[in-house]
């Protein structure tokens, strides 16, 4: 059976920086635009764990056989980093773990090592944090996000078909759009086209993808560009995620109705419901790659749409500043840490396992030598921790480095036991209460020693 799309999902910040917020602090007239940004404490190792997560969600992790990550800005050694995000989504140790950078194709080659793969199912997974120099034009023209792709045998919601590249031995500008719009009519010549509805266009930039829309002569959109700027590796794939979820959604309405939506008439009119829709996926990103995609089941809840509109504005240029810049500038390096430690205590660490005491039964959350309730030594039983719980009690504290204080430190009671000391990230002080839900995350700790070191965090759910 052909390798199809399994699943889909997408990790999008919700902080918002706005052009007009930019010129306002340098004292220049307002103009239009805004990117996203990850929060102080996400980087492409935990940006693309939310989004891997969330793909994994309904699936059975001990299938899986390789991950292909991909990223062009690792906070450090790219092989180390895609194995802590292999670890943290606790995936089987036997797991093959590809890692990929250097370009803004990497994303899309990640896709195509994982379709042409013998060791399926296989998570493919694209993230990066880019940052453009402070008060330049290109502030807000990038953003930051991950698209997770799971990929296997099977029908599953989607299947890639006809996919072809071509590229240019010569380095081209992101923003020469005659060059690209020449590019992308050879790519037209060769990329079938026929029964396509609209077009799912990634670019570095809005000219480009206008050329490449306009020469492929489809109704063809960037979401992603257009409301987060362009995200490097992952930019391609979140234009993918998008066009999937999007065809589900428009596939909703009742086909006896006559009525249809902008979307629906943007795309050429009604996707048939139940599958079979064909669409056009083309990325332009170092090189030209194009896909039909085919809807081939139901999709589920989105994750890229509803994302977007979370957006959270920030209004002070000073906040933007002090989040991005925040490790960078040496906050926390004097907090110790030892990769040793790091190493022998990963299973708890960064799997978030547990230990079950032999004699009692207790639950351990953190390795002990003995267990805290009835000081028995004898071997605990190791198992995962559920990754959902509720606040049992919470504090404001000054003394944690943050680039906005206080930070909220919160006792977490696990589902299926186990208690969890956290803090809570994404959230005012004042919205934390006594018997919250949370959800734990994987972000950014602190900085020891120039190493980044990685927990749990927890988020409301």
């Amino acid at each position: 059976m052909e390798p199809a799309i399994l699943a889909v999902a997408a990790r999008v910040p919700p902080w918002e920086l706005s052009a007009e917020t930019v010129n306002r602090a340098y004292g220049r007239p307002p103009a239009r635009g805004a990117r996203r940004f990850a929060s102080w404490d996400e980087d492409p190792p935990t940006l693309a764990y939310a989004a891997a997560d969330r793909a994994l969600q309904s699936f059975d992790r001990s299938r899986l056989q390789t991950l292909f990550i991909a990223s062009t800005s690792w906070p450090r050694h790219a092989a180390a980093q895609a194995e802590r995000v292999a670890a943290a989504l606790d995936l089987p140790e036997g797991v093959e773990v590809v890692s990929l950078g250097g370009a803004w194709r990497c994303g899309v080659s990640a896709l195509r090592l994982a379709f042409e793969s013998r060791r399926l199912p296989a998570l493919v997974v694209a993230a990066d944090r880019l940052t453009e120099p402070p008060g330049s034009d290109r502030e807000t023209a990038v953003g930051d996000g991950a698209a997770a792709i799971l990929v296997g045998e099977g029908p599953g919601l989607a299947q890639l078909s006809s996919w072809t590249s071509t590229a240019d031995p010569v380095e081209w500008n992101s923003d020469d759009a005659r060059f690209l719009a020449h590019q992308a009519t050879r790519l037209a010549s060769r990329v079938r086209r026929e029964e396509c509805g609209r077009a799912g266009v990634s670019a570095p930039g809005l000219r480009p993808a206008r050329a490449a829309a306009s020469a492929l002569g489809l109704p063809a959109s960037d979401a992603a560009l257009e409301r987060i700027g362009f995200c490097g590796a992952a930019h391609p794939l979140l234009a993918l995620v998008e066009l999937v979820e999007s065809a589900g959604a428009r596939a909703g309405p009742d086909p006896g109705s006559r009525s249809a939506s902008s979307g629906e008439a943007a795309a050429g009119g009604r996707p048939r419901p139940g599958g079979g829709d064909r669409y056009l996926w083309v990325s332009c990103a170092e090189g030209l790659d194009a896909a039909t995609v085919e809807i081939t089941g139901p999709v589920p809840e989105a994750t890229f749409a509803p994302a977007v509109e979370r957006a959270r504005p920030v209004t002070e240029y000073g906040r933007w500043l002090a989040s991005r810049s925040f490790f960078e500038n040496g906050a926390g390096r004097g907090v110790f840490s030892s990769p040793a430690i790091e190493q022998r205590d990963s299973e708890f660490l960064i799997r978030l396992h547990g230990a079950r005491c032999a004699s009692c039964r207790a639950i351990q959350t953190v390795p002990m030598p003995a267990c805290g309730r009835c000081g028995s030594t004898a071997a605990p039983t190791r198992f995962p921790l559920s990754r959902t719980g509720t606040v049992f009690s919470f504090t404001h504290e000054y003394y944690v480095p943050t680039p906005a204080p206080p930070v909220t430190m919160a006792v977490v009671d696990l589902d299926g036991g186990g208690r969890i000391v956290v803090q809570v990230a994404d959230a005012p002080p004042e919205a934390v209460a006594l018997g919250t839900r949370i959800r734990l995350v994987l972000r950014r700790l602190h900085m020891g020693g120039g190493v980044p070191q990685y927990y749990w965090k927890a988020v409301m759910e």
